[in-house]
């Protein structure tokens, strides 16, 4: 016969053989290949987050280069614009003026060119049209007309001629008028070299003489 043990050795004796055949551990063994319940599997890990935000922070926006545009043409033109109306008012400011008269002003002598340069331009059209006149004319003559048609025909041709010839001693006045202005000795007469006068000029703005010297050459 066996030794009999103590009661407390079958006990835990009879304890483990339950547990063996259960699956779980004996008392006071732990379980293999088992893991902490902080670390189960499936667990879902935290989303990473960027410096200086919570999740998904957008970082922060870089700051803006400096501009290194250059000037548009507009800011460039601005002082070349001064200076030439600086040197258009010194230029009408030198013009020649009789005594008692205010002188010239840059507006005052852009008027008086923006006048003639009309006129040139009306009548350089007018001597145009004057030519082509009388080339017609000078194609339509026919062998058959009467002494009374052609004196007609005749007279109306040295009449448009004179016309245009008028008209061309006009555009050239005219002309010289505006090339005086650019030489800067537009206002002084071309007979005896006094101020031809302002108030003259305004008026009758392709005047070449004085009042004096214009009335002596009309007496001639």
């Amino acid at each position: 016969m066996l030794p009999a043990l103590p009661v407390e050795a079958i006990s835990a004796r009879e304890a483990a053989m339950a547990a063996a055949g259960k699956g779980t551990p004996p008392p006071g063994k732990k379980a293999r290949g088992t893991r902490p319940s902080s670390a189960k599997k499936g667990a879902t890990k935290a989303p990473a987050t960027r410096p200086g935000g919570g999740e998904g922070a957008v970082r922060p926006a870089k700051p803006a280069a400096k501009s290194t545009a250059k000037p548009t043409a507009k800011s460039t033109a601005e002082p070349t614009a001064k200076r030439g109306a600086g040197r258009a008012a010194a230029k009408a400011a030198e013009l020649p003026v009789r005594e008692g008269e205010d002188h010239w002003t840059a507006p005052e002598l852009a008027e008086v060119r923006a006048e003639l340069e009309e006129q040139i331009s009306a009548l350089r059209r007018e001597i145009a049209a004057s030519a082509s006149q009388i080339a017609e004319g000078d194609t339509s003559e026919g062998a058959g007309d009467d002494q009374a048609d052609a004196g007609a025909k005749t007279y109306e041709r040295e009449h448009e001629l004179a016309l245009s010839y008028n008209s061309q001693d006009l555009l050239a006045q005219i002309e010289r008028a505006v090339q005086r202005m650019d030489a800067g000795t537009y206002g002084i007469c071309e007979s005896c070299a006094k101020p031809i006068g302002k108030a003259r000029l305004q008026v009758f703005s392709r005047a070449t003489l004085c009042v004096t010297c214009k009335q002596r050459e009309e007496r001639r």
